[in-house]
């Protein structure tokens, strides 16, 4: 996989836009440039890297048959973290929230795999420290540029709760980061 290319938002509306009208090298860039952040995501809610590249697979599998139904193409990267949200969902519903381990499938020498696994590693504690709710808003807006507007409709709640969310979470960790620092001292 070759590495994601930042794209502005327009950037962004314009290959969403092209994919719909089938160009399938727009759909490419797409892919390559929301996989990681997607798969982070996944990651972060089922602790398998293998299974959260799996979950994603099966949601950009089912984009790109639906891309074409998207009326609004702002809306993409809303609609997408929220069809991941419910691949994730219905996965933990059919595995009858079953323990998982790690499957260490990885190859130790693809140097990408493992920095991409040293930021997940990073991650799940500052994750981890929030409840779920506030985890899925940090991670949506701060860590995948997510707007709030944007956060609310993949979460479906109301763009008030994503700001409160936001908010109690900024708190959480500003506390948790003081608290530990004057710990130090």
């Amino acid at each position: 996989m070759s590495k994601p290319t930042a794209l502005t938002i327009d950037m962004i509306n314009l290959l969403v836009l092209q994919a719909k009208h089938g160009n399938g090298d727009a759909f490419n860039m797409l892919y390559t440039h929301f996989f990681m952040p997607m798969k982070r995501f996944a990651f972060v809610r089922v602790n398998d890297n293998m299974l959260a590249e799996d979950l994603v697979q099966n949601v950009w599998l089912k984009i790109s048959k639906r891309i074409k139904t998207l009326n609004d193409i702002t809306l993409f990267r809303s609609w997408l973290f929220k069809a991941l949200k419910w691949e994730v969902s219905d996965w933990v519903k059919s595995s009858k929230n079953k323990i998982l381990t790690n499957n260490a499938h990885e190859d130790a020498s693809d140097s990408q795999v493992a920095d991409q696994a040293l930021d997940m590693e990073q991650l799940m504690p500052i994750l981890a420290a929030l409840p779920a709710s506030e985890a899925d808003v940090v991670e949506l807006h701060y860590l995948n540029g997510l707007s709030v507007n944007e956060t609310a409709l993949a979460l479906d709640v109301p763009v008030g709760t994503v700001k409160s969310r936001l908010s109690r979470a900024r708190e959480t960790l500003r506390t948790s980061i003081y608290g530990e620092f004057n710990n130090e001292l």
